[in-house]
């Protein structure tokens, strides 16, 4: 299965707190001004000292954990809303999946697991998530067991994408918001259900779906060529045992 069950669940929730299924390519910029008390922001060449000062310039006293560098994109989420920065000289394929990628994040890792922890804690839990004091001991129990953050959400989409220095929490958490992202801007069904599928050589079934996830749904060349072979794999189409041996012979 391409997601799991909350995966899937944040994104039908979204799409109906939107009321209306954006067509393809999606920018997902007027999906998510409907859906969430989410705010775009655009800035040139995002560094995250860019950040810091577009929050200072609005009263906002709010600094990273780490040096300023360059990203693709960055969350910040507090009192239950969510700020979405993308560097607005990226290629609009880049953008794109951008969004995607921190909605991912604010549905997932932020907006889902507050909701839940205010309807089981009541009002005053919000008053722990916006760091206004500090939690219960039973509050402390109840959010390690239900994996809530406490406190200022952030989540950076880094301009290089191998970061060597992820564990392996870290990854499943971005490979998690990737597939959302991904399900977001091109559905697998929708995908699978538009691509000729029909031909015996992997190699040419995978070119075509990797052209139509860029013409048809928008996306990075980079990223479609890996979605398309994933999407392929998955749907048990991926290249035969003796198709995957000749490619590794030839590498």
């Amino acid at each position: 299965m391409w997601l799991d069950n909350a995966s899937q669940e944040a994104i039908q929730l979204f799409w109906q707190q939107c009321g209306e299924t954006e067509a393809f390519p999606r920018s997902l910029e007027r999906s998510l001004a409907l859906a969430l008390p989410v705010t775009l922001i655009k800035l040139p060449r995002l560094k995250l000292r860019l950040i810091e000062n577009w929050l200072a310039q609005r009263g906002v006293a709010f600094q990273f954990n780490c040096q300023s560098r360059a990203v693709r994109g960055c969350l910040v989420a507090f009192g239950g809303n969510g700020l979405i920065f993308i560097d607005g000289t990226d290629p609009l394929d880049e953008q794109r999946f951008s969004i995607a990628h921190e909605l991912a994040h604010f549905l997932l890792d932020y907006w889902l697991p507050r909701e839940r922890a205010m309807r089981k804690f009541r009002l005053e839990i919000a008053a722990v998530f916006d760091g206004l004091r500090l939690p219960t001991i039973t509050e402390r129990v109840h959010s390690l067991l239900i994996s809530i953050p406490l406190g200022v959400y952030t989540c950076l989409l880094e301009r290089d994408e191998l970061q060597s220095n992820f564990n392996a929490g870290v990854w499943q958490i971005e490979d998690r918001a990737d597939k959302v992202a991904l399900a977001l801007l091109a559905p697998p069904e929708i995908v699978l259900a538009q691509s000729d599928l029909s031909a015996s050589q992997f190699t040419v079934r995978h070119e075509s779906i990797s052209a139509l996830l860029i013409q048809a749904f928008g996306l990075p060349a980079s990223l479609a060529a890996a979605y398309g072979y994933a999407l392929l794999t998955a749907s048990g189409r991926s290249p035969t045992w003796a198709e995957a041996l000749r490619g590794r012979l030839t590498k």
